[in-house]
């Protein structure tokens, strides 16, 4: 076997085609998704910093130190403390679930912040340490609510529907 482009293997063997990012434009990545656009929202975090990265799909070989962003470290409307999973529906809302702050938030395919909801608890309806993030045929949101060893379902705008 001859490797002619070492730098292009992976640690399982597998060659790829470029890398997204570099360590001073995308810090620390936990996630990512993509919108019907043709961006990739990168979600990144570490102690004391969360944010999205946004990068578009048609400009992916461009090196930048600029990359559009939304969201910043915080608990209050908009900002994200620990999140873990970023997705985006067919209308182009996107979700994040923060497991420090014990809820989910909802932006606009504008990047623009639209809701949160989700309190820490036990009860239905409330969260523990929310991660995975999915949705289910009918568009509902599926939610790992990891510290309660449990699944939820929501509905886009929050609305429990059950477990």
């Amino acid at each position: 076997m001859t490797i002619t482009r070492p730098h292009g293997l992976l640690r399982a063997g597998y060659p790829y085609l470029r890398t997204l990012g570099m360590r001073r434009v995308t810090n620390f990545p936990a996630d990512i998704a993509f919108s019907g656009t043709g961006d990739a929202y990168i979600l990144m975090r570490s102690a004391g910093a969360a944010t999205v990265r946004v990068w578009p799909l048609d400009d992916m070989d461009r090196l930048t130190d600029e990359l559009i962003g939304f969201g910043a470290y915080g608990a209050e409307d908009g900002q994200l403390t620990w999140p873990v999973q970023i997705i985006t529906n067919s209308a182009g809302d996107i979700f994040i679930s923060d497991e420090a702050t014990h809820r989910i938030s909802r932006f606009n395919q504008d990047r623009e912040f639209v809701s949160k909801w989700g309190v820490e608890g036990d009860s239905d309806g409330e969260l523990n340490g929310p991660t995975g993030i999915a949705f289910d045929p009918d568009g509902n949101l599926v939610v790992v609510d990891s510290k309660n060893h449990r699944v939820q379902r929501f509905a886009p705008d929050g609305e429990y529907l059950g477990g």
